[in-house]
């Protein structure tokens, strides 16, 4: 009786050893954000610098931003590091600013980089890719 029973259970577990399927690594998401090689081509503002500086002097609030200025300030000058994901379609997401700021800077900044509208996406290989992207806004009051 031992015998039938080991012969059935040895049965059973070579069948379920078999069995297994073998093991494939998933795909990489489609979430993935790429950080960017030598050789490989950066997000940009459609029409390059000239149009981003021209966007810039047209969009941003300097009122708001200068709402946290210390009082009787003759000059005064901060550089937002603001970084975001350009997405493969040019949408922007994940925007916050990396160094510290005065808060209305802050605000500011990431206002007029939520209201630049899509970017040109970074290229990888010649298609579009997912990517970082880390832009400097510096304010300057006098």
């Amino acid at each position: 009786m031992k015998s039938v029973l080991l012969a059935a259970a040895l049965l059973v577990f070579s069948r379920a050893a078999s069995a297994q399927a073998e093991i494939i690594p998933p795909p990489a998401p489609s979430d993935t954000v790429l950080q960017l090689a030598p050789g490989e081509v950066a997000a940009e503002y459609p029409g390059g610098a000239a149009a981003w500086a021209a966007y810039l002097q047209k969009s941003l609030n300097w009122e708001a931003a200068a709402r946290d200025l210390p009082k009787k300030t003759k000059r005064f000058e901060q550089t937002a590091q603001v970084q975001f994901i350009v997405a493969a379609d040019g949408r922007l997401s994940n925007i916050h600013v990396l160094n510290n700021v005065l808060p209305s800077i802050r605000m500011e900044a990431v206002r007029v980089i939520r209201a630049s509208g899509k970017w040109n996406p970074a290229q990888q290989g010649g298609r579009p890719a997912r990517a970082y992207r880390t832009q400097p806004i510096t304010f300057v009051f006098e």
